[in-house]
């Protein structure tokens, strides 16, 4: 086994996982819907990354793709969001900004006390790789986000021959 400094691997696989998850439950009769929207849906996906980022948390690949997969669970239950068509992707990102809003403490108390009990551990070097590469895999997805979100926010601007309001 060669360790890679990082492997976009994991980023890919915990993304396209949570994309597929969206796509049958959201769009499975609207595939063209699913793929103008992908790009915003990633954004959506990979928010509560830098939501972990800001404080300094990490969490393993899978634990981030469970804590996901459990509000799209929540969102298809109780949501209704066939009513927002095209704004689904805004819909997604409210619905998990609003969930951490609410529960982002309990999550916050989780974690710490994870990574608390780790530091203590981290004399093994084992451990301590297998905390490095979750930080790394948090990182690909904070970069990830950050990027789309430029990239959003370019696409905004107006035409140069578009006339102002005022």
């Amino acid at each position: 086994m060669s360790s890679a400094p990082c492997s976009a691997e994991p980023l890919a696989a915990t993304t396209e996982a949570l994309l597929l998850a969206i796509r049958l439950r959201f769009y499975s009769t609207r595939i063209a819907d699913y793929h103008r929207d992908r790009q915003r849906l990633l954004h959506a996906v990979t928010w509560p990354a830098v939501w972990l980022d800001e404080r300094g948390l990490t969490c393993a690949p899978q634990r981030y793709q469970i804590l996901l997969e459990e509000r799209l669970q929540v969102i298809a239950a109780h949501g209704n969001p066939v009513i927002y068509g095209p704004y689904f992707p805004a819909y997604l990102l409210k619905c998990l900004q609003d969930w951490f809003d609410r529960y982002g403490e309990e999550l916050y108390a989780e974690l710490k006390h994870i990574r608390n009990a780790l530091d203590q551990l981290l004399a093994s070097a084992r451990f301590a790789e297998r905390v490095q590469r979750h930080a790394r895999h948090l990182d690909l997805l904070v970069s990830t986000h950050r990027l789309l979100e430029h990239r959003l926010a370019e696409r905004k601007t107006t035409a140069p021959n578009q006339l102002t309001l005022f």
